[in-house]
Parts: structure tokens; C-alpha cells; sequence
């Protein structure tokens, strides 16, 4: 398991993430449209890094990321200060977010907070948090508003983790991906001693 992704998230200047289904579409002649998902509902990170830093200063993250390459798996975080204060946020009302522990049963819809911290009035989640089931559990968006007296947490795909019961779940930036690189971008030096790149990295969630 590799930490030379890291650099690249750290040090991006756009990301583009897409948790979406796999979804199968056919349309009949009359017009009809039916629908059906695959499933498939990993997250895929399309991470580009800024043309100009100095060739001097990246060759031994480079020389990290290409020894990695597209076949070893790494461990990613949105944990840089850049992203701390907007994109992985906790958005609810809990007085520590770092004190919830669930159940879950695989395949189910939502998990079952069993220990939260205080929540005296608003949401213990909103809309959009992200937690993971376990320190080295997946990861998931929370799909519907968690009430502060509420319990059921309902998340954006069938959970993929083994059933358990009182396991502590990481929230915000505390969170990691397993992520393998399927697309690796070309690196070029220009103008002596700057790196530019032939385009975004693309990593998706590793499953094994």
C-alpha cells in the first residue's frame, strides 16, 4: 500500500468526484425509456495537478507516483488544509464529531448510530457528510438528514462492510480511501525546470 497519491490530492488544483451508479439505459420505439443500475457505486477522483512547480522540488514525488504506477493501491485523504474548511466538512450540530460509533448489516441501505455525542437541537448529519464504517472501512455520503434525536443514517450506496456492531465510524476529513490510479498523466519539463502534465490523474476506489 502506497502514500505517493497523497501528493497529488494535496497539491491539486481541481478535483472532480463521481460516486455515481452504474446505470444501463434502452428506449423502445414508441419513445419508453427504462432505466436499470448496475450498481457499481465506487468513487472515482479525476485529481488535476497545477502546471509550474519546479522540476527540482517534484522529482522525488514523482519518482514515488511512477513506482506506484497503475497496479499498486494507496491510501488518499482530503485532509489538506486547502480542503479542511469546505469540501469534507462536518456540517451537523454534534459537540465532537469524532464521538460516533454505529451498527450495520451488509447490503443495507443505512447503519444505526448506537453512540453519539451530545446533539441538543439540529442534526447530528446533514446531507452530504461523509463518514466511513471503521478506521479501515469504506467510505460513504450521508444521503438524508440525521435529526439531533435521530438515529438511522442512510448512505449512498448498499454498505459494502461486514456486519458489525459498535464500531466507531471516522467522519469529515478523518476519512481515507483505498484508491488505485487507473489513468496517469504524462509529466514534462519546460522552460528548464518546471513539470507540467498531459492531464488529470484518475483514480478509482480500489475494492479488493
Amino acid at each position: 500500500m502506497t502514500t505517493a497519491f497523497q501528493y497529488v490530492f494535496d497539491n491539486a488544483e481541481s478535483i472532480s468526484i463521481n460516486r455515481r451508479a452504474v446505470t444501463a439505459q434502452t428506449q423502445s420505439r414508441g419513445g419508453l425509456v427504462r432505466t436499470v443500475s448496475r450498481g457499481g457505486q465506487i468513487w472515482r477522483f479525476d485529481v488535476q495537478l497545477p502546471a509550474g512547480p519546479r522540476w527540482s522540488d517534484l522529482r522525488p514525488y514523482i519518482e514515488s507516483i511512477d513506482a506506484a504506477d497503475r497496479y499498486t493501491p494507496g491510501t488518499v485523504s482530503l485532509s489538506a488544509a486547502g480542503y479542511q474548511d469546505w469540501l469534507p466538512t462536518y456540517q451537523g450540530n454534534s459537540a465532537n464529531y469524532t464521538g460516533f460509533s454505529a451498527a450495520w448489516t451488509q447490503g443495507a441501505s443505512s447503519c444505526t448510530l448506537t453512540v453519539s455525542p451530545s446533539t441538543a437541537s439540529g442534526y447530528k448529519f446533514r446531507r452530504g457528510d461523509i463518514i466511513q464504517l471503521g478506521s479501515a472501512g469504506r467510505v460513504y455520503s450521508v444521503t438524508q438528514d440525521v435529526a439531533y434525536n435521530a438515529s438511522t443514517v442512510y448512505v449512498n450506496r448498499p454498505i459494502l462492510d461486514a456486519t458489525s456492531a459498535g464500531t466507531a465510524i471516522l467522519v469529515a476529513d478523518d476519512v481515507t480511501w483505498t484508491v488505485v490510479c487507473v489513468e496517469m498523466p504524462q509529466w514534462t519539463i519546460f522552460a528548464r525546470n518546471q513539470v507540467s502534465w498531459s492531464g488529470p490523474f484518475r483514480f478509482a476506489e480500489y475494492m479488493l
